[in-house]
């Protein structure tokens, strides 16, 4: 690499770093202004409140990563165009693209690098930020003898379907703790006919299997008759090996929302549901696909505006900066909508604006001097 590659690299990270600490800095602060007053409610402690803005960090860094890398390079950029810098490096011959090879490559690993986060730390994190403030709630309800504690591991009402095996669920209570219910009504099909129903009073998870107690099987015929043939029978305990419902992918379901979901299962939410109108569960698929090129997008984009500031006003340079940002973004979110109403295929949707800017960044790199 050679020594002007590793100024500007050095130059880059420096404001890319400020940046950042800014932009999420500006996230917490903006969160703050709804939980903090929650958990201040509820009486929790310090550390819980402290516990809670340390779990959003990740998904902080995650959406203000791209415009930590947009306005970091054109800071970068313009400080060494007024030093005149950018100005000896075209008199010795090294184009704006040469020069900023280095800086594209890092671009790319930070993309690497929040597909990392999207995939391991952001959905985690989020889903236990929100449960620790549903947990806070809980609590203060409990103490005001609103709520039984209980109900803090208790959902009522569930309901999960597995298309992929013909299977229905509906828990009228669901113990997310002990993976257990009571009250439990399973329909089994094959081939779109009901093969069998079974109503349990309580039903259990244990040896990768589900375990029914006081239980009422009933078993219809297969030859489609109308009432005749069907069998009812009752068990104090029942079991079959082959329901293999994960208590995972029962509470997935519950959730119904993708931004808690890793791709694996986003992925995996699909595959048990491909009958189902999800819409924005294939959009969240392709945002966490597309999410790391606009690393790229952003640096593209912000090279040439930076290197050419210096030939105008810092407000013109500003207003550019801000005008390309807000293109970008309502050219993304139009096409995130149309996507979640089924009017845009999730790719085409998703990846629209930074096709666009992209070709369009590039071309720009490319006619800069």
């Amino acid at each position: 690499m050679r020594l002007t590659d590793r100024y500007i690299l050095r130059e880059f990270l420096t404001a890319f770093g400020y940046c950042l600490l800014a932009f999420v800095l500006m996230q917490v602060v903006f969160d703050m202004f709804q939980s903090l007053r929650e958990f201040l409610d509820c009486g929790s402690s310090t550390l819980t409140i402290i516990m809670y803005y340390l779990l959003i960090l990740p998904g902080a860094v995650a959406s203000t990563l791209p415009a930590a890398i947009f306005f970091g390079l054109i800071f970068a950029l313009v400080t060494m165009s007024k030093n005149n810098e950018l100005t000896a490096m075209r008199a010795a011959g090294q184009s704006l693209l040469r020069s900023s090879v280095g800086v594209i490559a890092v671009a790319l690993g930070m993309g690497v690098g929040l597909f990392a986060i999207n995939e391991v730390l952001v959905p985690t994190s989020a889903e236990r930020a929100a449960e620790l403030l549903n947990q806070q709630k809980l609590l203060s309800m409990v103490g005001r003898g609103s709520v039984n504690e209980a109900d803090a591991y208790t959902m009522r009402n569930l309901t999960y379907v597995n298309n992929r095996e013909e299977r229905k669920w509906l828990f009228r209570t669901f113990n997310t703790k002990t993976f257990s219910g009571e009250n439990v009504d399973l329909h089994c099909q094959t081939r779109g006919q009901p093969e069998r129903a079974i109503n349990a009073g309580f039903a259990y998870w244990a040896d990768d299997h589900w375990q029914f107690q006081d239980v009422k099987v009933i078993t219809y015929p297969t030859d489609n008759t109308q009432g005749a043939g069907i069998i009812q029978k009752f068990y104090p305990r029942w079991e079959d090996p082959t329901i293999k419902d994960l208590p995972e992918d029962i509470m997935l379901f519950s959730k119904k929302e993708p931004e808690f979901m890793t791709v694996q299962q986003v992925r995996r939410y699909l595959e048990l549901h491909p009958k189902e109108e999800l819409a924005k569960f294939r959009v969240s698929l392709q945002q966490r696909y597309a999410a790391p090129w606009s690393c790229v997008v952003a640096c593209l984009m912000a090279l040439p505006l930076g290197a050419g500031t210096s030939r105008r006003s810092a407000l013109a340079g500003v207003a550019s900066a801000m005008a390309r940002l807000l293109l970008y973004f309502t050219l993304y979110y139009l096409g995130v909508k149309f996507g979640k109403t089924g009017r845009l295929d999730p790719v085409i949707a998703v990846w629209l604006a930074n096709g666009v800017f992209t070709v369009v960044g590039a071309f720009m790199v490319w006619r800069t001097r």
